[in-house]
């Protein structure tokens, strides 16, 4: 009986093939599978790279994706809703007494009185501008009655010059009070005509005064007003969190992502307390200054126009830079 030593050699090699396959499918079911993690800031710049750079950014990568997690527009809607509710809650628990809040009774008087300045002021700048509008019209009144009183000097100068050469004088008594009659109207009308240059000179300073006040009421302090408003709500967040997170159970309590909302609410709160502060600070120094310039031209306007002191009211004009209007060329 022969023996087929090639036939037996070749069933050996297939059996060790087959196990050895086996062995290898064996260890790749028992390891995990994993995916290739691409680089957020695109391909490297040269080909060939090292093994060590390549496992420092796969590591870099998983820590970036695992902090910065893309939310879904209903992720958002969901956080606004939740957070909306705490805040209304927390309000009108404080309104009803029912919940503590945060209270900083140092800031919060300085706020008051902040407010309560903004509103003096914006009373101020009301009355200021009625005021002008008042000495404008005024002016114009003033205006309309120089140039009446100014034709009528004419008129009565050119018909007693007339009657004069026509007739002859009947008295002495009755020809000086028919001269004096359109010298009367001349002397009124250039008094007139120099009030009412003055009151628009006056007008100038309170446009420039109303402005300057109208700069510090509506800007400068509604810039720290709307920061207060920003710190005003952070607080409320701040204590509708920490009011949630004191009603939770221990474990719910000691979550992580209700520690973090806590501490990002906290540090929200403190950073705009810190910037009300600051700006308040640079506020009052701002308005000192702007107040004491505008309150000395309100001075020196008014008492220069009521003594009509022009000179002194051009002086007061120049001094804080108001460029009067052009004279037209029938005043020059």
């Amino acid at each position: 009986m022969s023996v087929d030593y090639n036939s037996h050699d070749l069933m050996t090699e297939i059996a060790i093939g087959d196990q050895d396959r086996e062995q290898s499918n064996a260890l790749s079911s028992q390891r995990p599978a994993t995916l290739p993690v691409a680089s957020p800031f695109g391909p490297p710049m040269g080909a060939a790279t090292s093994s060590r750079a390549n496992s420092d950014n796969t590591v870099s990568t998983t820590v970036v994706s695992a902090l910065i997690s893309p939310k879904t527009p209903i992720d958002a809607i969901r956080e606004w809703s939740l957070t909306t509710f705490k805040c209304t809650k927390q309000l009108v628990n404080e309104k009803l007494g029912k919940a503590q809040r945060t209270v900083d009774s140092e800031l919060e008087g300085e706020i008051n009185a902040l407010r309560e300045t903004q509103r003096k002021y914006s009373q101020i700048l009301k009355i200021s501008r009625e005021m002008m509008t008042m000495y404008s019209t005024l002016v114009q009144q003033q205006t309309l009655l120089y140039e009446s009183l100014s034709e009528l000097a004419l008129k009565e100068t050119k018909t007693n010059s007339d009657r004069g050469n026509d007739e002859q004088q009947s008295s002495a008594s009755s020809s000086s009070s028919t001269f004096s009659l359109g010298a009367d109207f001349r002397q009124n009308s250039d008094m007139l005509r120099q009030m009412a240059k003055n009151g628009e000179k006056l007008i100038l300073a309170l446009k420039f005064f109303c402005n300057n006040l109208s700069t510090l009421v509506n800007k400068t302090i509604e810039d720290t007003i709307v920061t207060i408003k920003a710190y005003e709500h952070s607080r409320l967040e701040y204590d509708a969190e920490k009011n949630s997170v004191a009603n939770l159970l221990p474990a719910q309590a000691a979550s992580a992502a209700n520690t973090e909302k806590l501490i990002a609410a906290r540090a929200k709160y403190d950073r705009l307390r810190d910037d009300v502060a600051v700006k308040m600070k640079f506020l009052d120094e701002n308005k000192a200054k702007v107040m004491h310039k505008q309150l000395i031209l309100f001075h020196n306007a008014f008492a220069a126009y009521a003594s009509g002191n022009a000179s002194a009211l051009d002086t007061t004009l120049k001094q804080f830079s108001i460029k009067p209007a052009p004279q037209s060329f029938l005043e020059k």
